[in-house]
């Protein structure tokens, strides 16, 4: 499933192509890949690009570059597991699980969602169409009222979002407390405590703050989860830097891969030595997770 970074990166894409662009037309090929009604999104102005933990969402508005949107409407994406955006002009932007098609023709077989494009003021974005592609329908889309969107139910529950100055050791520390006989590998994972963490920038993360992914949350000094908060920063600010952590499975608005594994520390780096002190990197489970840890540097 994309993490943050990945899922931001997609944002960061999407936003330098679609704003100000007017969804023309939407066609629902998979009914259960979409959950409420298309009218409420076509011909309407997209305004904005937004990210909260995995989800993107895209705000749309009346057609008029001048109109407000206190009645308009927010699409919601989350692509779960093998969830894909495809946005294509004169260049091709992917981001999300890969496939072995996702370079070729589109619609294909896995395609659930178009959406159609038009710009009279940019010849090249007219005609532009976003699909919405997912080969197990795990992952939806929603138009969701945009004054309501705090109201769902999958948002209610989030913790703060890591990159925000909001974001502090103290507020970390006071939300992991409420889970002080979990790993604290295990309890950063858990997205009441900070939104849009997953299992490789959590191991990153411990690596970063120099913890054992296996330390209780109880056992915590106050110097500790300043170190945490710094480690789960970094790694989720190297993982947008480098692209995400899915390789094959994103090509950005310039063609490039998301290439961050090459980069991580720990993850994906069973018995490889430690790029910090060359000892030997082991992996465990953790709540049936994939572990990955120095013992040296992660006493």
């Amino acid at each position: 499933m994309p993490e943050l970074p990945e899922v931001e990166t997609i944002r960061l894409g999407l936003q330098k192509k679609i704003i100000g662009l007017t969804i023309k037309k939407v066609q629902i090929l998979s009914p259960k890949s979409f959950i409420g009604k298309k009218e409420e999104v076509e011909n309407k102005r997209v305004i904005a690009v937004f990210r909260r933990a995995k989800i993107l969402g895209i705000d749309v508005g009346d057609s008029s570059p001048s109109a407000q949107n206190d009645k308009g409407f927010t699409l919601l994406f989350h692509l779960k597991m093998s969830g894909q955006l495809i946005y294509e002009d004169e260049k091709r932007f992917i981001g999300g699980h890969p496939t072995e098609d996702m370079m070729g023709k589109m619609p294909n077989s896995h395609t659930r969602v178009i959406f159609s494009f038009s710009d009279p003021l940019r010849r090249e974005a007219s005609g532009s169409k976003l699909y919405f592609n997912d080969q197990r329908k795990f992952g939806w889309v929603k138009t969701v009222q945009s004054s309501k969107i705090k109201d769902q139910s999958f948002f209610k529950d989030l913790g703060p979002e890591p990159l925000k100055k909001e974001f502090t050791w103290k507020i970390l520390k006071s939300n992991l407390l409420n889970h002080k006989s979990q790993p604290v590998k295990v309890a950063i994972m858990d997205q009441s405590v900070v939104a849009g963490i997953g299992n490789i920038y959590a191991n990153e993360a411990c690596f970063d703050a120099g913890l054992s992914p296996q330390t209780k949350v109880k056992e915590l000094t106050d110097e500790q989860f300043e170190k945490l908060h710094h480690g789960i920063i970094t790694s989720l600010t190297e993982g947008i830097k480098h692209g995400g952590s899915t390789r094959a499975h994103f090509v950005d608005t310039d063609g490039r891969k998301g290439y961050f594994l090459d980069y991580a520390f720990v993850y994906g780096r069973d018995k490889q030595p430690c790029k910090k002190c060359k000892t030997e990197i082991r992996k465990i489970q953790l709540a049936g997770r994939g572990t990955y840890f120095c013992p040296k540097c992660q006493r």
